[in-house]
């Protein structure tokens, strides 16, 4: 009876704690969208004015963060014309506004904004041109030497977290933000491994339950406190990972009491970031109760362990508010969220299992016969087995849907850093899928035959017992040799798929707010982008020129020419259409005009540094389209 409780109990326990979690999941806000983007403007985009506005107001589609949203307007020669006071405005924290100095001269405008949104804490730069026309009508333009906007709100190299490419704040990030979830998966796997392994393991055999006591016991001395230490520091390497970014690579400035009180103190990343850390700390002196008080109460030593779960849940839950599940659409939020949520706990129900199967148990039996080793192996693992099917199947729930929420296209699984590292993760969690099986379904139960057989012949039952003996225990020791090997290595397959979870929250603007880089100023001088295409019917040839190919306004200059005749044409219309592939940010369109020469010429934005998708539209007079498209790279 008594052991029969003693089952139930942490049943009970943890339904409780993860049911509770999941209400905290519905309670606790939400975010609403990806990045506070520009819905519209006054003056609009692309406004052609005859008389200078006195401000310039923007409306977006997330609240703002006003400690870190700003916005600058400068001139065709990238000389600041606002008053500085840009701020977010009093009745509206969506909108934002800025003052322009009085009786502005005709000329082409710059408006560079920098948003940091209030519900997810993604940073996101954008810009757009307006134009006060001359006296007579005709309309400035900009030189094509001059880069409009260059680094009035920074620009420069570290572009890793909006092109892929690991620099150093962006492996700063990458590796802090692995650490939590390592950390994290860990944590509730060990909590997990105990309720549900070590506690519903049989008691009747008491070399087994000497061998699960001393797991327990090694978690509890060597692993406890030194993975919630490891995930202190790294969560506050989150916080310092987004300063870092911000201040453009400076490390000292970076540690500024200012700026970090700022991003803990302002938005939704801030509070979900406080949650963690209380969390990490609670558990923290929990885990030192337990390593110091070696005689607790009957009591506390069956709650604590559901304590530490429900904790870890909530863990799960802060991580999964602060990342990209949470930058969804209001009505799939809840969701998305949920989806999250239920990933990590996959997550550790099978890859932190064989975690703390590598960590904690496998170095516990190292020191054991051949036969002590396979009966606790063939006893204990098939209560693990469940945990992990059911981690394999809520991944395969949650993952394709988080996917389908974030991906838009399957070229995106290719053409975009985040895309590439899903790849990668599916191909690693097919791999250790095939790993799982054989052990599972090939050694284990041989191993289980051979030790039957091996007890058999210890008994004395067979006929020849010595040699019976002999033979069974040399098949024993190689089968668990040979499953103890799987089960050491098989997690770095684990450690793998995490690693490339952490390059998704990197890529996409996570667990951590996606920061503008300040940079310095350079002096090199930016390559205008030029190619020549055909459009898919053959009929004509447009020469495309993006000058200079930078983040912010660019010249976008084209010329036409009739296949036919072989020279150019200016009896066409010509548009552009400019789509930003590392971000769903819409797609632009910039309309060019003719010089009556064959060159069809407009300014045009692009948003931000990365990878761009344009197609030339050609229109001719009759109506019928002819297209073409190229991709191209734009460094900030």
């Amino acid at each position: 009876m008594k052991a029969l409780l003693r089952r139930r109990w942490p049943r009970r326990n943890v339904f409780i704690a993860l049911l509770f979690a999941c209400c905290l999941v519905l309670i606790l806000p939400a975010v609403a969208s990806a990045h506070a983007i520009l819905l519209r403007s006054d003056p609009p985009k692309d406004a052609v004015l005859n008389v200078a506005p006195q401000q310039v107001r923007m409306w977006f589609s997330e609240d703002l963060n006003p400690a870190f949203s700003t916005a600058v307007v400068v001139n065709a020669q990238n000389q600041p014309v606002d008053q500085k006071d840009a701020h977010v405005a009093p009745g509206d924290t969506k909108e934002m506004d800025v003052s322009l100095k009085p009786n502005l001269p005709p000329s082409v405008y710059i408006v560079v904004y920098r948003t940091d949104s209030a519900d997810d804490g993604h940073i996101l730069r954008g810009s757009f041109i307006f134009t006060v026309a001359n006296p007579d009508g005709t309309l400035p333009t900009l030189n094509p030497t001059t880069i409009p906007g260059q680094n009035v709100l920074g620009g420069g190299n570290l572009t890793g977290l909006y092109t892929g490419q690991l620099d150093v704040p962006t492996t700063f990030n990458l590796v802090m933000i692995t650490l939590v979830e390592l950390g994290a998966v860990f944590w509730v796997a060990a909590q997990l491994w105990l309720l549900f392994v070590l506690q519903l393991a049989p008691t009747a055999d008491a070399k087994l339950n000497a061998i699960n006591r001393e797991v327990q016991q090694r978690f509890e001395s060597r692993w406890s406190v030194p993975t919630l230490l490891v995930l202190f520091i790294a969560n506050f390497g989150v916080l310092l990972g987004q300063a870092f970014t911000i201040t453009g690579g400076q490390l000292g400035a970076a540690f500024a009491p200012q700026l970090l009180g700022g991003l803990i103190a302002n938005g939704r990343f801030g509070t979900f970031w406080i949650v963690r850390t209380i969390v990490i700390a609670v558990s923290l002196v929990l885990a030192l109760f337990t390593l110091l008080v070696k005689r607790r109460p009957r009591l506390v030593e069956s709650v604590l362990p559901s304590v530490n779960l429900l904790l870890g849940a909530t863990l799960f839950i802060a991580i999964s508010l602060s990342s990209h599940a949470s930058a969804v659409s209001s009505n799939i939020v809840i969701y998305a969220v949920l989806a999250d949520w239920l990933h990590l706990l996959a997550a550790s129900l099978w890859v932190g299992g064989m975690m703390y199967i590598t960590t904690t148990y496998l170095p516990v039996l190292k020191g054991k016969s051949s036969a002590e080793q396979a009966h606790s192996l063939i006893t204990l693992l098939p209560y693990f087995s469940p945990l992990a099917i059911a981690g394999v199947i809520i991944m395969a729930v949650t993952g394709p849907f988080s996917a389908t929420i974030h991906l838009t296209s399957w070229e995106q699984l290719f053409t975009t850093a985040y895309g590439r590292a899903l790849s990668v993760k599916i191909l690693l969690v097919g791999g250790l899928m095939v790993t799982s099986a054989i052990h599972v379904s090939l050694i284990r139960p041989r191993l289980k035959r051979e030790y039957h057989k091996y007890t058999y012949a210890v008994a004395g039952v067979t006929f020849n017992q010595a040699q019976q003996v002999k033979l069974r225990e040399g098949r024993v020791t190689k089968l668990t040799r040979r499953l103890m090997g799987i089960l050491r290595w098989e997690p770095a397959l684990g450690v793998a798929i995490i690693a490339c979870v952490g390059l998704m929250n990197v890529f996409a603007g996570t667990l951590s707010p996606i920061a503008v880089p300040s940079q310095q100023p350079t002096t090199s001088h930016s390559t205008a982008y030029n190619t020549t295409l055909k459009t898919t019917d053959n009929k004509f040839t447009a020469k495309l020129n993006v000058n200079p190919n930078r983040f912010g306004t660019n010249i976008f200059t084209v010329t036409v020419i009739d296949n036919s005749t072989g020279k150019s044409t200016t009896n066409v219309g010509v548009s552009l259409y400019t789509t930003m592939l590392d971000m769903d940010m819409g797609t632009d369109t910039v309309n060019l005009l003719s010089d009556g020469k064959g060159h069809f010429s407009s300014p045009g934005d692009l948003g931000m540094g990365g990878n761009w998708e344009i197609r030339v539209q050609i229109r001719t007079p009759d109506n019928a389209l002819h297209e073409t498209k190229v991709k191209l790279f734009t460094p900030f």
